[in-house]
């Protein structure tokens, strides 16, 4: 038995399977000992030490609330969307490999149509060079110091780093220095790709706390969401959310009112975190309007999940979460339907007002001499379409071109290399002919390189010495601008450095030689003077009316319409005529145009409360385009805008009131007893009690004036004698100018004038005026109000002395429709003591104005009484009158005031027909259908005359 035992064992050992039984046994030996050791002996180091040490919370976003208007229709909301996050930074990774990933990433975002969405201070401009894009000193110093953390000690910037150019940040992040490799962006990836790299790799950098989510891209199509889910094996860190993206309805008729929001900037982060506000750098914020001045309100309330991250700040799990509550909804007072229609009356006026003053000629009627009776030449329409980027001039020589846009550059390129010719012989050294010697066309040219010199700093316009023999003889025009650019350099004017002008030394003339080689460059890639090339050739009738009209339809400004361009090519249409056709049916908007007059503001109010009912600002914009993240090539169209889209003219433009402080004076003079209701002024036309005499604006007199009459009247020199009166000018001390302006001021402060209004959204602030007491009580010297300043000063003349706050809020609620906040009105100021003798002579004349005055015509026919004041504003020779009206409706017992400013709107009769239209709508006789039809508004026959 033993044998057979031995023999057994004999043959096991010599077996071949024994080397693998017993590698097979070793290996399930250690196998079966790690398992013991990582669930036994481990298991509290592994399980318990990730829990206790790296368990953090992060924010989930809260849905912003909504907007509506007093009637409940909803004016901004959210839409859902996705955006494109980085959950956790992938620290394991190198910076090859993340610039790699972010690469990638970028790539499928941007193969989508879609945009990275950081905010990253550095960026190329149109000529490939670094610039910044911080907007004040402190957001700069801040962008500096995170850049160069690694840098500095004691967070204090050195001089070298606070001089640092872009280019030096960009190269910095991109390469490193001093021992620190920053991002390491490697030069396989262009000048473009890095810069996008690099936003990504300083978004995550500056990210604090580091375990929150970036975002990257906002609002992404489905093919970039399909993209990122069908590589994220590969793209570590890198995820799709659910995200609310902002709308706004109707957004032209109510952009100034709500604003937009944005992604917060670092001062605006670092504002809110001051003020202990729950906000980190992916957030977006309220960035004007609305929007802005409710912003605790509509943010809502930030949820938070509590997640567990590894030590490579990997999420490993999600452990509980509280949900975020939703902002609350804000109702505002508005009306949008009001709104809408006022827009569309205050457009349909503006456009009657051009057609009624384009001429089809040179004519520009008394323009320099008067502002009264100017017209409009139909060239500067047409060059107008040119000058405010309605044909866009840089596309009718690429390669798309159509054969009317290549001709059109070819002209265009011939008159440049013309003009560019003569100015290098105007500029010679050795050239003495001055800028009027040059003929008008090259003396505007010149003009203009003086202008762009001062305006680049390169002719540092504080160190020219006024009194300079130089200077003097060139304003004069005595020398030629040649020689006094040579002279400029001998005496200094030159900022040599921006010539790149080294160390070695040059002569004057060898320095002037490289200015004007400075100035040729320049001007051929200034997009301003390429646009007094085109008005150059439009004219001298090289380009004709004919060619910008169908420009109009081969950049698709107009819908193409062949039987229209059939006429207009053949000459069965004038360009002329073509173009008043466009204006009155607006195709063609005032806004676009952008001649005087192109804009202009309605402020309705309800007098008895304060509350707006609508605030119209003309011309508007597109703030769908402006909010979550700017659309930048629409940005840029509007920082070029010469209609001034993004001001809002109800609240920011100011002007003097005209005669529509005549009410104030008229309270004012008889409060301080210096006219009576009933006493009357002879109005001798020119008033001669001081020097230089200033006349009433009707060239024979009014006659016998009492309060009454010269409001109706708008009598200036009734007016003239108050404010004399009110400067003690009746009494034995003599006139004192310092004691009207005092006496207009205590009236105006009682009337709000010295404040704004109260109205929520950004406002001017309004200017009593402190020079020319006699002047300023006719609505002049240098009294500045905004609309809705104007708006509340009528309305408390409205309602008998209650001087209310405005508003722009209804009341606030939640999402379980809870008042938040309810609004009450806000009395500002208390003027029911004013005599009610005085105070109703004061709106008898109102009723006066509307009712036998000089614009009664337009009101005759409405189913109200109106009451109200014409105002007329001279700015210059050169430009058309500013056209105010301010009034209120039913006369006996208000329901609204209406303000109405047209700056250069020719007269008030102009703002009191948009005014009369108003009320035609409001108390029911017109509807926003028939207002939407009527097109251009052309003058009814009146004129205000004041």
């Amino acid at each position: 038995m033993f044998d057979v035992l031995v023999e057994k064992l004999k043959s096991f050992f010599s077996s071949r399977l024994l080397p693998i039984i017993i590698v097979y046994c070793s290996l399930f030996g250690v196998l079966v000992y790690t398992i013991f050791n990582l669930q036994i002996v481990e298991y509290n180091n592994a399980a318990g030490e990730p829990i206790t040490k790296n368990t953090q919370k992060r924010e989930i976003k809260s849905t912003r609330g909504n907007i509506y208007d007093c009637n409940g229709v909803l004016l901004a909301y959210n839409e859902l969307s996705y955006s494109v996050v980085i959950n956790d930074t992938p620290n394991d990774l190198s910076n090859d490999e993340k610039n790699k990933l972010f690469h990638t990433m970028i790539q499928l975002i941007e193969r989508n149509g879609d945009e990275l969405d950081v905010d990253f201070p550095i960026q190329l401009d149109k000529d490939g060079n670094f610039e910044f894009t911080t907007t004040s000193n402190t957001a700069h110093k801040n962008f500096l110091k995170t850049a160069y953390t690694y840098q500095i000690e004691k967070n204090t910037l050195t001089d070298e780093i606070l001089n640092a150019t872009a280019e030096d940040v960009f190269n910095y992040l991109r390469y490193g220095d001093k021992g620190t490799s920053m991002f390491s962006i490697s030069d396989e990836y262009t000048t473009e790709e890095a810069l996008k790299i690099m936003s990504v790799r300083y978004a995550i950098f500056a990210n604090y706390p580091k375990y929150e989510k970036i975002t990257v891209a906002t609002n992404v199509s489905d093919e970039t969401v399909a993209a990122i889910k069908e590589n994220s094996d590969y793209l570590e860190g890198v995820d799709i959310e659910q995200d609310s993206y902002r709308k706004y309805n109707d957004s032209i008729y109510f952009s100034h009112i709500l604003g937009y929001t944005g992604r917060i900037s670092s001062e605006e982060l670092e504002e809110k975190l001051a003020e202990g506000a729950d906000y980190t750098s992916s957030d977006m914020i309220g960035k004007s309007g609305i929007e802005k001045a409710f912003e605790e309100y509509l943010a809502g309330t930030k949820g938070s999940e509590t997640v567990t991250v590894n030590n490579l700040k990997k999420v490993v799990s999600v452990d509980s979460i509280v949900e975020p509550i939703a902002g609350n909804d804000v109702y505002l007072t508005i009306d949008s339907k009001l709104q809408e229609a006022a827009y569309h009356l205050l457009e349909n006026k503006l456009a009657g007002i051009l057609i009624e003053k384009i001429v089809n000629s040179m004519d520009y009627g008394s323009k320099g001499e008067s502002a009264s009776k100017i017209t409009i030449p139909i060239y500067e329409v047409y060059y107008a379409l040119i000058n405010n980027n309605i044909i866009d001039i840089s596309s009718l020589n690429s390669d798309d071109a159509t054969d009317l846009e290549k001709s059109v550059y070819s002209k265009f390129s011939s008159r440049e290399k013309s003009v560019i010719n003569q100015l290098d012989s105007l500029l010679a050294t050795n050239s003495k002919t001055t800028n009027s010697a040059s003929g008008s066309t090259m003396e505007e040219y010149l003009s203009y390189v003086y202008s762009m010199l001062i305006d680049s700093s390169i002719l540092v316009s504080s160190d020219i010495d006024r009194t300079n023999q130089a200077y003097v003889d060139y304003t004069a025009n005595k020398i030629s601008l040649s020689e006094f650019l040579q002279s400029a350099i001998s005496n200094n004017w030159v900022d040599l450095a921006k010539l790149d002008i080294g160390s070695d030394y040059y002569s004057t003339e060898e320095i002037y030689k490289k200015l004007v080689q400075y100035i040729t460059k320049t001007l051929k890639n200034d997009e301003t003077f390429k646009k007094k090339i085109y008005k150059d050739l439009i004219f001298s009738y090289n380009l004709s009316g004919r060619e910008i009209c169908l420009l109009l339809f081969d950049q698709g400004v107009l819908k193409y319409n062949e039987e229209e361009i059939a006429k207009l090519s053949s000459g069965v249409v004038s360009p002329y005529s073509f173009m008043i056709n466009k204006i009155k049916s607006l195709e063609i908007t005032p806004a676009q145009l952008a001649l005087d007059p192109c804009s202009g503001s309605v402020v309705i109010t309800d007098p008895n409360t304060g509350e707006v009912k609508a605030m119209v600002s003309y011309p508007s914009y597109d703030n769908n385009k402006m909010a979550n993240k700017v659309d930048a090539e629409y940005y840029a169209l509007l920082q070029k805008d010469n209609a001034k889209s993004l001001l809002n003219r109800a609240a920011q433009s100011t002007t003097a009131p005209g005669s529509t402080f005549k009410m104030l004076t008229s309270i004012a003079g008889m409060m301080e007893n210096v006219i009576t209701p009933y006493e009357v002024i002879y109005d001798h036309t020119k008033f001669t009690k001081i020097k230089p005499s200033p006349s009433c604006w009707k060239k024979t007199s009014h006659g016998e004036e009492n309060v009454v009459r010269a409001l109706r009247d708008s009598c200036n020199y009734y007016f003239y004698e108050v404010g004399w009166r009110l400067g003690g000018g009746n009494t034995a001390s003599g006139y004192d100018a310092d004691k009207a302006l005092n006496k207009l001021k205590k009236y105006a402060t009682m009337f709000g004038l010295d404040s704004t209004t109260g109205i929520e959204i950004t406002e001017s602030q309004p200017q009593i005026s402190y020079e020319d007491g006699i002047r300023s009580a006719i609505g002049q010297g240098k009294n500045a109000y905004a609309p809705v300043q104007l708006a509340r000063y009528v309305s408390t003349l409205a309602n008998g002395g209650t001087l209310y706050n405005l508003t722009l809020l209804d009341k606030i609620e939640d999402t379980n429709t809870e008042k938040v906040v309810d609004n009450k009105p806000v009395v500002a100021g208390d003027l029911t003591s004013i005599n009610r003798t005085y105070w109703n002579t004061t709106l008898e004349g109102m009723y006066s104005v509307v009712n036998d005055g000089s614009v009664k015509n337009l009101f005759k026919n409405l189913n109200v009484k109106v009451a109200g004041k014409t105002g007329t504003v001279q700015q210059s020779v050169n430009h058309p009158n500013h056209a105010l009206f301010v009034s209120y409706a039913p006369y006996e017992n208000p329901e609204i005031a209406v303000t109405v400013v047209i700056p250069n709107g020719y007269d008030s009769a102009n703002a009191a027909e948009v005014a009369a239209e108003v009320y035609d709508y409001y108390f029911g006789s017109t509807d926003l259908d028939q207002i939407l039809e009527s097109g251009a508004n052309g003058s009814a026959g009146v004129s205000a005359g004041d």
